[in-house]
């Protein structure tokens, strides 16, 4: 790709030859000034960004959906064992229910390393319910 313009400084006509490199620097041959030139984009490189941006939004779209769906049967799932009468054992079974969910579910890996530490603490502890 060639690209040409005039030196701002002296109004010479500068030319660039492009090969793989998108930057290259010139040195205007009348003045000995020096320009940093970028390489243009074009339509064809212009539409494959839009094309992966659009890919991009719809994985996103799609993972938002299966998030939600997911969250909303973690819901009636909380709520079914809130409400049912059983054990006594029933806001126990949601919080582990939760927790579960937000280890599989989320996406950063802190949250999920500490909600399994702080599983393992409660496991070692005694509950004496006399």
């Amino acid at each position: 790709m060639q690209v040409s313009f005039a030196c701002q400084y002296c109004q010479q006509k500068i030319e660039v030859k492009f090969t793989a490199e998108p930057v290259s620097v010139v040195c205007c041959a009348n003045c000995n000034k020096n320009f940093t030139v970028m390489r243009p984009t074009i339509a064809e490189e212009i539409l494959i960004d839009w094309k992966n941006e659009a890919l991009f939004q719809k994985i996103r779209a799609d993972k938002s959906q299966n998030s939600n769906s997911s969250l909303l049967a973690l819901v009636i799932k909380v709520i079914e064992l809130l409400t049912w009468r059983d054990k006594g054992n029933g806001q126990v079974e949601a919080i582990k229910e939760m927790r579960g969910w937000l280890i599989e579910n989320e996406e950063t890996p802190p949250l999920a390393e500490l909600i399994q530490s702080d599983n393992k603490k409660r496991s070692h502890k005694r509950r004496d319910w006399r």
